[in-house]
């Protein structure tokens, strides 16, 4: 008897899926052989019409259910290919979630509710562009749109789904539209709507979907400055704590700049590895 649960990701374009090959595929196998998942690497868009042509390969994830391998599985786990997944640490996401729930980490939540904004500060703080992402979750619906009715956010690069939930993803995908680039974070925003909307999400612990940009920010921000370092001392204390992240979570996510991700060991199996 085969596996019940699969993990799904899409990869488009050889750069892309050479970099899920070469750093994310080997530890989501050792986790796959450990907890029983297949693992599904989408590589061509699901919809190729000149509305999907239009905005970004992420709006597709609302499109999975709807394929023929998603009959075969009781659970789905879509996970972003700019994923590392810690084999050594993680559980079995699945076991977190009860049957008929979505499950999802908080995005305002993590690394806590009071740690957030002070990460979020020194991301904009640092980074240029508009004020489409608001450290008041009101705002972060209001700003697309939407009702401000939820206090929290679905974060869309790891989320559990079942079967049963292919509705919601299809409204989302087929409802709303993109507005501008990355910095409207492309469907997450109606798709955390319409997933509370429905009552069906389970919060997961934030280690499921740990975004190395806010934990560099909040925990490490000296990386993020100008710095007397020679490059390979930099380099080397860049790779310390980048591991260490890796040892203090179960997934970690490289959402925009992968080239942290390079750095980590994913052979090592203890923190007191990350030396300098």
């Amino acid at each position: 008897m085969g596996n019940n649960k699969a993990i799904v990701t899409m990869t488009i374009g050889e750069t892309f899926q050479e970099l899920w090959r070469t750093f994310c595929k080997p530890g989501w196998e050792k986790y796959a052989h450990k907890h029983g998942y297949d693992i599904i690497c989408i590589d061509s868009l699901i919809d190729v019409s000149e509305r999907a042509m239009a905005r970004h390969m992420n709006w597709q994830k609302c499109l999975i259910l709807s394929q023929d391998f998603s009959k075969k599985y009781d659970r789905i786990v879509w996970v972003d290919a700019d994923i590392l997944i810690n084999a050594n640490n993680a559980p079995s996401i699945v076991d977190e979630v009860p049957e008929g729930m979505v499950g999802a980490i908080d995005v305002f939540s993590s690394p806590t509710p009071g740690w957030f904004p002070v990460a979020l500060q020194r991301y904009m703080d640092i980074t240029t562009g508009s004020d489409t992402f608001s450290p008041n979750v009101s705002m972060y619906y209001k700003k697309f749109g939407l009702p401000d009715t939820f206090d929290k956010v679905v974060q869309g690069g790891v989320i559990v789904f079942s079967p049963q939930h292919r509705d919601t993803l299809e409204k989302t995908y087929y409802e709303y539209e993109q507005k501008g680039g990355a910095e409207w974070n492309y469907e997450m925003r109606p798709l955390s709507f319409e997933l509370q909307k429905a009552s069906k999400v389970q919060w997961l612990d934030v280690r499921y979907n740990m975004n190395w940009s806010i934990y560099k920010c909040l925990f490490y921000p000296f990386l993020l400055l100008e710095s007397t370092l020679e490059k390979e001392r930099k380099k080397a204390l860049s790779a310390a704590c980048v591991n260490a992240a890796y040892h203090n979570g179960y997934f970690l996510h490289f959402a925009g700049d992968k080239s942290d991700m390079l750095l980590v060991n994913q052979e090592s199996s203890t923190w007191t590895d990350c030396k300098i």
